[in-house]
């Protein structure tokens, strides 16, 4: 084969192998348009923008600020204090037996208040019923089935401030408790595989909400969200930035 040829079989496999790479990405949520516009319909807006001083990868990262002002009251209701990201697959993606990767990485500037927080969980768009969640209370970071009393597992340091935290996700959605599945790793480490029932009908189509739901109280409170996105298979999901893992930012 002469020199040219070779050149040109090369960058053909190098397109081939870039082409891949970026067709396992299924939707990324990294802020990097510098605006929200990778995302989909927010809640209660007013809390959130897009920052530069403290990003997980890029330039850009989304940040949640809520304070003790009636408008950050969701509906009326004073035990939903919340602003949020939403991110929701395309419809079927989700559907009885379909497999989620997803993954996510947050920054708290201080330490959260003892109080619960939920930083993020998938919910119906019909019956709107959360099915599983995570959640924050000060450094504590916990998981659970939303129907459950208990949490199936927790991190003492799971939400330490000054930290970039990375969550990864498989999720195998199904009707069955027997069946349907979420496995979670946090920065890297694999905190197991729980089953419950985690679709609430076949064809539900199941988004997620990421930032902070919370009892209203006074406290002004900031999280950061950056690095999300969904994949098509576990290898990538877990591969992809884990080198940002602990990842700090300059005060």
């Amino acid at each position: 084969m002469n020199t040219r040829k070779h050149t040109l079989l090369i960058a053909l496999l190098s397109a081939v192998a870039v082409n891949s790479t970026h067709a396992s990405i299924l939707w990324q949520g990294n802020f990097e348009t510098g605006d929200m516009t990778q995302w989909h319909t927010a809640i209660n807006p007013a809390g959130l923008s897009v920052i530069t001083e403290c990003a997980f990868d890029g330039k850009h990262a989304g940040k949640v600020r809520l304070t003790g002002d009636e408008s950050f009251i969701w509906k009326g209701n004073k035990f939903l204090n919340r602003s949020e990201f939403h991110h929701r697959s395309t419809a079927g993606n989700t559907y009885e037996g379909k497999d989620t990767f997803f993954a996510f990485s947050f920054y708290l500037p201080k330490k959260l208040t003892e109080h619960k927080h939920e930083l993020g969980y998938w919910e119906s768009d019909k019956s709107w019923q959360q099915m599983l969640r995570f959640n924050i209370t000060g450094s504590e970071l916990s998981f659970q089935e939303s129907a459950g009393k208990e949490v199936l597992w927790k991190l003492p340091q799971g939400a330490a401030p000054g930290q970039w935290q990375r969550v990864a996700m498989h999720i195998h959605w199904s009707t069955d408790p027997k069946i349907g599945s979420a496995e979670v790793w946090v920065n890297g480490q694999h905190m197991g595989k729980n089953f419950f029932k985690n679709l609430p009908a076949k064809d539900a189509l199941m988004f997620t909400q990421i930032g902070i739901l919370r009892t209203q109280e006074e406290a002004v409170e900031e999280i950061f969200i950056d690095g999300a996105l969904e994949t098509d298979n576990l290898t990538e999901l877990l591969e992809r930035d884990k080198h940002l893992v602990g990842k700090t930012c300059t005060p």
